[in-house]
């Protein structure tokens, strides 16, 4: 009796080879952030559905093929969400241009890719703040399921714990929506943690501790 080959999903995937041009745009927008009059437009972003191709050919979907993986939840490279720079606007700019690219990639790759959402947090910003974006990826882009940053601060942990009410504007559109999170923090400014060798691997202890036992 022939077996069907299992279905292999990879939950966690991120965009990290996306074309240069995205990295040079958001360096001009943090720059922006102190000099206004270099703050570049979204419009000003060119990226061409061929460059999106080469990106993920020689990278992801090579990786893919080679290791016999099917499918990969594409979610916006995390160390450059880094929520702790500038403000709830340029969050939100920013995280609306990374995962446009995402359901971009998931639209040329549909056997290959499904996109996730980052979300437009900012240290100190209500949680809520991010639900438009939430549900224009889910609604709009067919994201699965989000990266939810228990640390927007970058490192200093100023937000409340993932078990206060404040998270719950979220929980709730996840439940809706019947999606899942990803607990996944971003780049540390915080010289005391290493982003990947300190931060990344104690933050979802931290986080997920942060949750009392029901």
């Amino acid at each position: 009796m022939s077996q069907t080959k299992p279905l292999i999903i990879d939950v966690h995937g991120h965009y990290t080879t996306a074309p240069k041009a995205l990295e040079e745009w958001r360096n001009k927008q943090i720059a922006g952030i102190k000099d206004p009059s270099v703050s570049p437009k979204v419009s000003e972003l060119k990226i061409s559905d061929d460059e999106l191709r080469e990106s993920i050919e020689t990278n992801q979907l090579a990786k893919m093929k080679e290791r016999g993986s099917d499918i990969t939840i594409f979610s916006p490279r995390a160390s450059f969400m880094a929520h702790h720079i500038g403000d709830f606007n340029v969050s939100s700019t920013w995280a609306a241009i990374c995962n446009e690219l995402c359901y971009r990639v998931a639209q040329l790759f549909p056997d290959h890719f499904v996109p996730a959402a980052m979300l437009p947090q900012s240290p100190g910003v209500d949680p809520a703040t991010c639900i438009p974006e939430l549900v224009k990826c889910v609604e709009q882009y067919g994201n699965v399921g989000i990266n939810l940053n228990p640390d927007p601060s970058g490192g200093h942990w100023t937000s409340p714990p993932l078990s206060d009410k404040a998270w719950y504007p979220i929980y709730e559109k996840m439940v809706e929506y019947d999606i899942p999170a990803m607990i996944h923090v971003s780049t540390s400014c915080n010289s005391c943690f290493h982003t990947t060798g300190a931060h990344y691997l104690n933050a979802d202890t931290t986080a997920l501790h942060a949750v009392p036992d029901q």
